[in-house]
């Protein structure tokens, strides 16, 4: 019996399997063009992708409009034998409306699986050097254009420690029923993450505030969806708000030591 890690080529979902070969533990990758195919809208890869599975990873694409495909390939997991299910959804999302995507897919995985857990991640460091920001960068230029103000704050978390989060529920029944908001250990703004990365290999050296409508405008000409663009906005917002600067404890619930410091991160990855 296997773990199967879907979303497995993205920041988090390719750590998580590294993690889990490295400890010699059976595990297999899910994405639409992976080692085992799974496309949420095509239900005849599901079966295939839950053969022998009994641990599950779910990572669903952010404002993917795929809460009800999603759904229904958690029930088929859950009849197909998974018992372990850790599902990543985003800090905050606990708050949202009660009709949103993450919410709804919370809710399923409590009410399917025996043992399960909830992860919500801040913006994870890794935003900077691959992930949504360092697009943003290479399509500016290195400058990073978003709505919210340089010195607004985050609590930005390592996508190692989220994943290795992830590979302790999966593992250790310590962590059923958990639901663990990670955070990096102190807020840092964006004028500090560029002042670190200036000069260095990182796809971000300039910072420029710019409004919603601009940000939208940029966005969806990179061919990013309207729904998707919706949803960053409202993600930007809350950093605006100052919700996105909280630090929790749980990297440490979960893992017995501190998180990694963005200063370690920028150190490590871009110098």
């Amino acid at each position: 019996m296997s773990t199967l890690v879907t979303g497995a080529t993205g920041q988090v979902g390719r750590r998580v399997l590294t993690e889990l070969r490295s400890r010699g533990l059976p595990a297999v990758g899910a994405c639409r063009d992976g080692e085992v195919r799974l496309d949420w809208t095509d239900t005849s890869s599901w079966k295939a992708a839950l053969e022998d599975v009994e641990r599950l990873f779910v990572s669903v694409p952010m404002a993917g409009g795929l809460t009800e495909r999603a759904g229904a390939f958690l029930q088929q997991a859950s009849e197909s034998g998974v018992g372990t299910a850790v599902l990543i959804t985003a800090m905050g999302a606990e708050d949202g409306p009660p009709d949103s995507e993450q919410r709804h897919l919370e809710s399923r995985v409590r009410e399917l699986f025996g043992h399960w857990t909830i992860v919500r991640p801040n913006w994870l460091d890794q935003d900077f050097t691959e992930g949504l920001f360092a697009r943003l960068a290479r399509a500016r230029n290195g400058r990073l254009e978003l709505p919210v103000s340089k010195r607004a704050a985050v609590s930005f978390v390592d996508a190692r420690d989220v994943a290795h989060t992830i590979v302790a529920a999966l593992t250790d029944d310590a962590h059923h029923e958990r639901e663990y908001t990670l955070t990096g250990p102190v807020p840092v703004t964006f004028r500090e993450v560029v002042k670190r990365t200036k000069g260095t290999e990182s796809p971000v050296w300039r910072y420029k505030k710019v409004d919603e409508a601009g940000f939208y405008f940029r966005a969806t000409n990179m061919g990013w969806s309207e729904r998707y663009v919706d949803t960053l906005n409202a993600r930007f917002r809350a950093i605006a708000n100052g919700r996105a600067a909280r630090v929790t404890e749980d990297v440490r619930r979960a893992l017995g030591r501190d998180p990694v410091p963005m200063a370690k991160f920028v150190r490590e990855a871009v110098i």
